[in-house]
């Protein structure tokens, strides 16, 4: 019922325009504000922690920046010599101060853009703004606390989705993009054998629809929270798939994860959160699965050398920009899961720039 058909055309590139439509906006706050090429090129190679301490950035905005720039050509990002970034030839040309063919200034034509200037703000505060530039963010006070998203993005990004409206329009959202990224991680992961799968903070439940597509003795479970939970249900019932799929209703964060499954998913989850979240998800995930169980983290992963590829970092722009997270690397997740104590972690593509991380609890 949810494979693809074989005449389907490949809809990257229709990802990619949506997933991409922050990157520029990004980059115009790296040019026109901060001038950051410029400084570069006077300064580097210097570390990404220096940079940050130069430009008054945060680290986790800074991060996704230097991906992007580094994705984008602008920038060489080195992070077996401490992350130490230096300019390359193209910015030296066109987006340094003094070239013959700067084009800062055609930058700065831009740079009144709202998103633009939300940029700037998150860089400095790491504050998320408002999901899809709805409402400008206020900028924090110096002395306000930052370990959760403030102003208009805690109403506008986590908090909204306790209103029923909003959070029926983002399930449906995730489910227009799960009908053909659901397939292929089906495709990718048919070796592994599982007979209960609990798909955590699944939305719609499509990937876990997709999964037991193959495997008609398995069960699952959606485990999310009100009024998603309820959105959840009636989507799988429509798809006549309430029987094998039941919804959970709880808090990933704050409710014990159901004992009794032997493969866990995060299917485009893990990039909405910051660091300590992503580990204490992981250590749930960990605690809760069966002996010899799967973990799948679905989702846009950066390499693992932080350069790219250019499509994933520019979908980044667009975590960094309104959640708490962005696309985490490889390297960064493989290290998150082995602390907690995962093993035989490896990777593999997926479609339209998605891959998954596969991770085994010991038996």
């Amino acid at each position: 019922m949810l494979a693809v058909a074989d005449d389907v055309l490949d809809p990257t590139r229709l990802y990619r325009v949506r997933d991409g439509a922050y990157a520029a906006d990004l980059l115009i706050a790296a040019v026109a504000e901060f001038d950051l090429f410029s400084w570069l090129d006077e300064h580097g190679p210097v570390s990404a922690k220096g940079v940050c301490e130069a430009m008054g950035w945060a680290a986790r905005p800074a991060d996704v920046l230097l991906t992007l720039a580094a994705a984008q050509g602008l920038v060489v990002r080195d992070l077996a010599s401490g992350d130490r970034v230096a300019v390359t030839e193209l910015a030296r040309q066109h987006l340094v101060a003094g070239s013959r063919f700067d084009l800062r200034a055609y930058y700065s034509s831009l740079r009144e853009r709202p998103a633009v200037g939300e940029f700037v703000q998150v860089l400095r505060t790491d504050a998320p703004a408002a999901w899809a530039s709805a409402s400008a963010p206020a900028a924090p006070s110096a002395d306000q606390d930052r370990s959760e998203p403030t102003g208009s993005a805690a109403s506008d990004w986590s908090g909204r989705l306790d209103d029923v409206d909003f959070a029926h329009r983002i399930t449906a959202a995730m489910d227009a993009r799960g009908a053909f990224l659901g397939p292929a991680l089906a495709e990718a992961v048919a070796d592994l054998s599982f007979a209960r799968l609990l798909d955590i903070g699944g939305s719609s439940g499509v990937y876990a629809a997709a999964l037991l597509e193959a495997r008609p003795q398995a069960q699952a479970a959606v485990f999310e929270r009100a009024p998603v939970d309820e959105a959840a249900r009636t989507l799988l019932a429509e798809r006549g798939l309430n029987e094998r799929i039941e919804v959970i209703e709880g808090d990933m964060f704050t409710d014990a994860l159901a004992p009794g499954f032997d493969a866990h998913l995060f299917s485009q989850v893990l990039h909405d959160w910051d660091g300590e979240r992503v580990q204490a998800l992981l250590a749930a995930s960990f605690a809760a699965l069966e002996p010899g169980g799967w973990l799948l983290d679905h989702d846009t992963h950066i390499n693992q050398d932080k350069t790219g590829p250019q499509p994933v970092a520019e979908y980044s722009t667009l975590l960094m920009h309104s959640t708490p997270g962005k696309c985490w690397s490889v390297g960064e997740l493989s290290d998150f899961a082995a602390a907690v104590g995962f093993v035989d972690i490896t990777h593999r593509a997926t479609a339209a720039d998605r891959g998954v991380l596969l991770a085994r609890k010991p038996a």
